[in-house]
């Protein structure tokens, strides 16, 4: 058994054997000595409760961003800390979620507008 399924495996007996309901954090240590905080996203109330998760960047990459969650949990779309869309989103938060992301430290604009596309040049409209 790799060393991998042995901790997995320690683990699962300790959940089994606690009155375990969730987990608020994960530390991993390669060596014993140093440790690191898994942080693979937290959960707040925004419009719905939980409706909101918090990720920071992968291994470093990319920014801290929430992904929104309707009513039954189907995802709406994603905002990075710095307000703007993440995996194409364009979109306008409910004034909930908007207040909930801002209370967190991201940068919503004020009228909730995540991500659009400004125009150049508005194109004329003939009408005949």
């Amino acid at each position: 058994m790799t060393r991998a399924k042995r901790i997995i495996q320690k683990f699962s007996d300790f959940v089994k054997e606690s009155d375990l309901l969730y987990l608020e954090e994960v530390i991993i240590t390669d060596d014993g000595n140093a440790f690191v905080r898994l942080e693979e996203g937290k959960w707040v109330d925004g419009r719905f409760k939980k409706g909101i998760r918090i990720d920071q960047p992968a291994h470093g990459v990319g920014m801290t961003h929430g992904h929104i969650h309707g009513r039954n949990g189907n995802e709406l779309g994603v905002v990075r800390i710095d307000g703007t869309g993440s995996h194409g989103t364009k979109m306008k938060l409910h004034p909930t979620d908007a207040a909930a992301l801002r209370d967190r430290g991201f940068t919503i604009p004020d009228n909730n507008i995540v991500e659009w596309i400004a125009l150049e040049e508005q194109p004329e409209l003939l009408f005949g």
